[in-house]
């Protein structure tokens, strides 16, 4: 029986009215290329015993930025479309405490990287999907997640918008399966990320 859990929907609603379309406006121009290494950032703490705050619209003034667990590096022999490497060692595989109490959330303990593909809907907006697996504390599979989204590009393509909805599948189900219901829906939220950049060292003081 599908279960759709809607943690997250209210503020997810909230902060869509809290954004103006004109935080978009600084996508940088028609076609940014999202290939590259994003990390995601916030102006708060991360706190895993808190549901997430609303956030505003980066850049940050003052400028607060943290990082907030997870990173994806995006490639793709074009602009358009491509593959992308999902890593978040610190999130919660449980997702929160009512579903920690029952399976499969309950004997996961660790979620691994997850790969997929995405492909440009517009000139700054893309859609992805990529998926894995959570583990018990046995290494062996405790579900299926497999996440969704789209991603916008803003402020000069340094930064990306993103929401994301994970599609829990018990481990003997088929994800391929476009007529399979999965096990659980639950919208994880909004995000930012920031784009990873190459630096020169500084220099290294004289011993």
């Amino acid at each position: 029986m599908r279960k759709s859990i809607f943690y997250g929907a209210l503020f997810g609603i909230l902060l869509g009215f809290m954004i103006p379309s004109a935080a978009f406006a600084g996508g940088g121009g028609k076609g940014c290329s999202n290939l590259g290494t994003w990390f995601g950032v916030t102006p708060f703490l991360p706190d895993p015993n808190q549901p997430p705050p609303p956030i505003p619209p980066p850049p940050w003034d003052p400028d607060p930025t943290y990082l907030s667990g997870w990173s994806v590096t995006v490639t793709g022999k074009s602009n358009n479309k491509g593959t992308n490497l999902f890593e978040y060692p610190v999130f919660n595989p449980k997702i929160r405490p009512d579903l920690a109490v029952m399976e499969p959330f309950k004997s996961a303990e660790r979620i691994g990287n997850m790969r997929g593909n995405w492909k440009r809907t517009g000139g700054n907006t893309f859609d992805y999907t990529f998926m894995g697996f959570a583990y018990n504390a046995s290494n062996m599979p405790a579900y299926i997640a497999k996440i969704s989204g789209q991603v916008v590009l803003i402020e000069n393509c340094q930064y990306q918008y993103t929401t994301a909805v994970m599609e829990v599948f018990w481990p003997d189900m088929n994800p391929f399966d476009d007529e399979l219901e999965p096990a659980f829906v639950i919208p994880l939220g909004e995000f930012y990320g920031h784009r990873a950049k190459v630096v020169s060292p500084p220099p290294i003081p004289y011993q």
